[in-house]
């Protein structure tokens, strides 16, 4: 009963979605002395689900110990690398605008 809680979790909700082929990577910086905390919920929910429902997509995650500010870099498939800042943002919020970059 626990594993159908899990998988209804990862295949419903906001990064539950396929990305587009031009996506060829995720790299999400996180700080461990920071207080980025729509990042770091983002990193719990919608980067597991995005995850799951992308295998193949190389995801990585720094968290380095010096205080760096949050960012998600976005490597597309024509070797250009796209930048968004965390900071002050909600993980729904993270969420819709990595979406809409991979339309």
């Amino acid at each position: 009963m626990k594993i159908d809680k899990i998988l209804f979790a990862l295949e419903n909700g906001l990064g539950a979605t396929r990305l587009s082929p031009k996506i060829a990577g995720l790299s999400l910086t996180l700080s461990q002395r920071t207080r980025a905390s729509g990042a770091r919920h983002f990193w719990r929910e919608h980067l597991r689900r995005i995850q799951f429902a992308n295998p193949a997509l190389p995801i990585t995650v720094n968290y380095p110990r010096d205080p760096c500010p949050s960012k998600l870099e976005i490597q597309f498939a024509n070797a250009s690398v796209e930048s968004i800042s965390l900071s002050g943002m909600k993980s729904d919020d993270i969420c819709k605008k990595l979406l809409e970059k991979s339309v």
